[in-house]
This record gives structure tokens, sequence and C-alpha cells, in this order.
């Protein structure tokens, strides 16, 4: 319950009245993941639904998987798109992932940047929406962004998942807490560090409603 509660939070960051509080976040769009790699081994509708199981557990919410989404049939490269697709699932947020380098081998390394978005816009004002506009993290994100889109902006961030770096370690070592898995095992096999990253990820989206 308490992260579901730092997730309603992360939906009212924006510059909402106080007498018209947001709509909680129950229901969270997955969309595929885009491959920036330019490579052609990597999996990204595997990636993007491990991130989805890790998102329904982590912040206890309804998760609309890639599948889903891409059975509607609709090319997504905007954040009005991500925004319409969302709609008409009937999800409250939208998330967007681009993978942006990859590298499965002993030790693996991944790189992502994401998009949060709520599918209500919240009334924010000219000056939020030229700095969601011209933020670094957004426009390296998956989804083009046009004053529209920007309505619905939540965070924006990119992350690098080098488990050759003592903080990537760290942050493994941290996770597996509580669990009979080795480093050993997770940096091994594909799917489970792929799960690692996913529970990063979730971990980071939270944060913002801290």
């Amino acid at each position: 319950m308490k992260r579901l509660a730092l997730l309603i939070l992360l939906a009212g960051c924006a510059e909402v009245p106080p007498e018209e509080p947001p709509t909680p976040i129950r229901v969270v769009a997955v969309l595929p993941f885009a491959d920036q790699t330019g490579g052609s081994a990597f999996d990204a509708d595997e990636f993007a639904n491990i991130l989805a199981s890790e998102l329904a557990r982590a912040a206890n919410v309804r998760v609309i998987r890639p599948a889903q989404i891409r059975a509607a049939g609709e090319e997504i490269s905007s954040a009005d798109d991500a925004v319409r697709i969302g709609r008409r699932v009937k999800a409250d947020a939208v998330l967007a992932c681009a993978i942006t380098e990859y590298d499965p081998y002993d030790p693996p390394k991944v790189a992502i940047a994401a998009q949060f978005l709520r599918v209500s816009g919240g009334p924010l004002s000219s000056r939020d929406l030229d700095r969601v506009l011209q933020s670094g993290s957004w426009r390296r994100g998956p989804l083009s962004m046009s004053r529209t889109g920007a309505a619905h902006a939540v965070a924006a961030f990119e992350e690098v998942y080098d488990s050759r770096e003592k903080g990537t370690r760290s942050a493994l070592r941290q996770y597996l807490e509580g669990r009979v898995e080795t480093e050993r095992e997770v940096l091994a096999v594909q799917s489970r560090y792929l799960q690692f990253v996913s529970n990063r990820m979730i971990s980071r989206v939270l944060a913002y409603g801290s």
C-alpha cells in the first residue's frame, strides 16, 4: 500500500488546485518498448513484459501489457499518441521506454530512457510546459512531445544499469536480500537480470512521488 500511495502522489506532481485532486492511478498501460540499440538480438517485447509484471507487483496496480497495446494496431510515436491509446484502453497512466544500449553478455549492461504520462492532463502553466518541452530527458525519450502532450508529463529519466559498476552491483545485492539467488546466478541469466533492472526502474518511477 505504501508504494501505491507513492504512485498516487506521483500522479499529483503537476500544479493541480487542491480542490481538484487528481484521480488515483489504478491502471497503467506499458507500451511496447522501443529498440534503439541498433542490434537484432534484443527482444524488446520480452523486456516490456518483464517490466509490466514487476510494476503490477511493486505498485499494486492493474497493468495493461504491451501485447494488448500492440493489438490496438495504432502507431505510437508521440505523447499525444500514447495518451490517446491510454484513453482507449481505459488506463490512468502510460509508461513508455526506449532501450538505448544492451549487452547481454556477462557482465550485462542495459541503458533505458523512460517517460511516464498521466492520461488526464494537468493544468500546467506556460512556463512549466516550456520546461517539459526543453527538458533533455523528455526530448531523448521514446515519444516526441508537443505542448498538448507536455500537459500529461509526470516524469522522464535515463538510467544505465552496468553490472561492471559498483553502484549497479550494490543495487543488485540490495535487490537480492532475502532471496536464495546469488549475484552470479542473476548476472548469468538474461531474463533475471532484466527483472532486476525492471525492479530498479519501477523504484525510480515511484521515487518521483516521495
